[in-house]
């Protein structure tokens, strides 16, 4: 993650920052800093005689270019000697092209809407590395969704596919995305080649039984699964997972994958497993909510100076395997608004968030790159405002 250390003590960095949407912590502070894609949260650590800076985590949807300014502009802002920085001088944010989006764009511009308006048929690849195979797929004529998270992978991929056919590259965890962002029945063919085993944290694998039934939910009826790894143990805790689901039916080894990492395990003689599951059944309980853009609750505050002493991090348990963690607690003195650093954590996946407590008794989401908000994180949101307001 980006950061820079100055040669200036924690408080003088502080008081020339006095104006900034600027918010104090028990040890840290954290400043919120509008840029072009977003709003970006930057945590200011004290290191003895000098200070830290750097991007908080959950937050590395937003632009990495637009970071490295955002960081540089305020080294120069407050003054001192660079220690020590991974940032580059040469960095400039730059304007995404219109196949690229955010989930906050991919909602505002009308989301998969954008493709099926001319494509009955639209295909998903979760995790499309160098986009070899997502680009294979736009040569075929199909509607292409590409999900992915690394900033690399996404900048080859739009290289690869400028001026080519319809498609979208989505920034975004797969899981969550495919969950939240898409119609119920909206998918074709969905492709999951080679995903990472987590041979060691097993539970962080993408494909658990809660995203199999999602993929029930959101493939049309006969459409199917796609994927491919070299992992033994996980190809079989694939296999069991969609025998288990009435769903869905084993529908053989595809023949049309074809990867860079593919031909470099047969070139290393590695065994690869490679599978697809074909829907037939539609769940009869389908989930048909969507993220809302902004999510408020109306819990008052008479003292947040009270609240922030009294703090101390907890945890609730809003539904099933979900948490919500409130972490961290932040005073804006000037604006007498608190900040809240939280994480969230559903089977798909773990997001952090701030949440901001305006002196008028409103809980909003703060508008980082997180502005959809998933139905269960609104019930969390509520949970907190019930605990604020009973303070």
């Amino acid at each position: 993650m980006p950061h820079i250390t100055l040669k200036k003590c924690f408080k003088e960095v502080l008081d020339n920052l006095q104006g900034e949407n600027l918010f104090l912590g028990l040890e840290e502070a954290l400043l919120l800093v509008r840029g072009e894609e977003g709003t970006y949260p930057i945590i200011l650590l004290p290191r003895g005689e000098n200070t830290f800076l750097r991007l908080d985590k959950g937050a590395h949807f937003l632009d990495l270019g637009e970071v490295h300014v955002i960081l540089n502009r305020l080294a120069q802002k407050v003054g001192g000697e660079v220690i020590h920085s991974t940032l580059d001088p040469k960095a400039r944010p730059k304007t995404p092209p219109t196949t690229y989006a955010t989930p906050r764009r991919w909602l505002e511009g009308g989301g998969l809407g954008r493709l099926l308006k001319d494509h009955e048929r639209v295909d998903v690849e979760i995790g499309f590395g160098n986009g070899e195979f997502l680009e294979r797929l736009v040569e075929q004529g199909k509607a292409v969704v590409g999900i992915e998270i690394s900033n690399w992978a996404i900048k080859r991929a739009l290289n690869r596919l400028r001026g080519k056919g319809p498609h979208i590259i989505l920034k975004a965890p797969g899981g969550w995305a495919v969950k939240w962002l898409f119609p119920p029945e909206s998918i074709d063919a969905l492709y999951i080649l080679f995903p990472f085993p987590w041979p060691k944290r097993p539970s962080r694998r993408l494909i658990q039984a809660p995203f199999v039934q999602t993929l029930a939910e959101k493939l049309r009826r006969g459409g199917r699964v796609i994927l491919a790894t070299d992992h033994e143990e996980y190809a079989q805790q694939i296999r069991s997972l969609f025998s288990a689901s009435p769903c869905f039916q084993e529908g053989g080894s595809p023949e049309e994958i074809d990867t860079k990492y593919l031909r470099k395990w047969i070139s290393m003689g590695l065994a690869i497993h490679k599978m697809a599951f074909i829907k037939r059944e539609t769940p009869s309980a389908m989930d048909h909510r969507f993220p809302y853009l902004q999510y408020l609750v109306k819990a008052r505050v008479n003292n947040p100076q009270e609240v922030m002493e009294a703090f101390q991090p907890w945890t609730l348990r809003p539904e099933g395997q979900s948490f919500f963690k409130v972490e961290r607690i932040y005073l804006n003195l000037e604006k007498g608004t608190l900040l809240f650093r939280t994480t969230f954590q559903d089977p798909d996946l773990s997001l952090h968030h701030q949440f901001l407590m305006w002196k008028e008794g409103i809980l909003d989401l703060a508008p980082t790159w997180g502005e959809t908000v998933p139905p269960p994180l609104a019930r969390a949101m509520e949970s907190m405002g019930k605990w604020l307001a009973g303070l």
